[in-house]
């Protein structure tokens, strides 16, 4: 009686415990940030449709940003900002107006995560300019996750049997002396094919592309994207994938960094440990970011947005070549 009495206490607090981390994740992070006159200039609501889940399953992520008119915001870089878990699918609403006249961006996301354990959902960065033409940023709030295993019913409890004893498969010799000419023939045949083909094979040539420096032939590649007619045939995503293809492949080869088959955040750690100016890195990652933004959120930029990716893709270029390169094409100029 006594064990019964301890363990009510502590099943007590546990359920306690377990509705306080639900309600504290299901309830709307909001943050707001106000104006000179201490009016509301922006604000950001974000929640999920529950905070306890197993693992596989998928949670309806929210993020509303409510802004005045005057605010210009930024778009969301979301996919690398999840923690633990990863994106399934989106949609992103036109925006709305509030009877206050106040502008309701709303964007909605499926995501889901494979291992289990407590889990925060970082807050979101809104980057954004305020009617002075200031560049200021709000974060949401942080939301807690429980993440659970699937646990085993009764019937695969049942599923479960032994292993059966190894079967035992007569023979005789005869059929060891039939088998063994056979492998013996199928042996020597491969040694005569691998033989023969050995003598025929040559060094493979070394592509063109790897002849040339890196920066000759990101220019290059550029200046091609450039004359292309992808903009007039409105394949903008096809263009920005170009364009990012041709920046991580040229840093790829410039550093000795694997670029082409890692994420844009994967990349920005690894260009910290570059000697480059902090400038330089901040280009780097905001071009990838902004054309990760166009391939997958379905961001369509404008004129201008479109020239200035291509304007900091060469910059990008010109500003990581080597000094002796710099300074020779300095030379030529004068």
């Amino acid at each position: 009686m006594i064990g019964t009495r301890e363990a009510k206490p502590l099943k007590i607090l546990g359920m306690l415990w377990a509705a306080a981390f639900v309600c504290l994740s299901l309830k709307p992070g909001i943050c707001q940030e106000t104006g000179p006159a201490e009016k509301s200039v922006i604000s950001v609501e974000s929640h999920v449709d529950r905070a306890s889940i197993t693992i596989g399953d998928r949670i309806l992520y929210t993020v509303m940003v409510t802004s005045d008119p005057e605010v210009k915001l930024e778009p969301l870089a979301l996919g690398s900002n999840l923690g633990a878990f990863e994106v399934k699918d989106y949609k992103i609403y036109d925006q709305e107006k509030t009877k206050q006249g106040k502008n309701v961006n709303k964007s909605e996301y499926l995501i889901t995560t494979f291992t289990t354990g407590e889990y925060v959902i970082p807050p979101i960065t809104v980057n954004y300019t305020d009617f002075e033409g200031e560049r200021q940023q709000i974060k949401s709030e942080p939301l807690f996750i429980l993440v659970r295993s699937v646990g085993a019913t009764e019937a695969d409890k049942e599923d479960v049997r032994g292993l059966k004893p190894p079967i035992d498969v007569r023979g005789t010799y005869l059929a060891y002396l039939l088998v063994l000419p056979i492998l013996a023939l199928l042996v020597a045949g491969g040694f005569l094919y691998y033989r023969r083909r050995s003598r025929g094979l040559a060094l493979p040539e070394i592509p063109e592309e790897l002849k040339k420096p890196a920066w000759v032939v990101a220019l290059l590649e550029l200046d091609s994207l450039r004359e292309s007619d992808l903009l007039k045939r409105k394949e903008i995503k096809r263009y920005f994938t170009l364009l990012s293809d041709i920046i991580r492949k040229y840093i790829q080869r410039r550093f000795q960094i694997s670029a082409l088959d890692r994420t844009t955040e994967e990349i920005r750690g690894e260009i910290k440990r570059i000697k480059l100016d902090q400038s330089i890195r901040e280009l780097i990652t905001g071009l990838l970011f902004f054309s990760d933004l166009v391939k997958f959120a379905k961001y369509v930029p404008s004129t201008d947005e479109v020239e200035e990716s291509l304007s900091q893709a060469y910059s990008i270029v010109n500003l990581t070549k080597p000094q002796e390169v710099k300074e020779e094409a300095a030379v030529a100029q004068k």
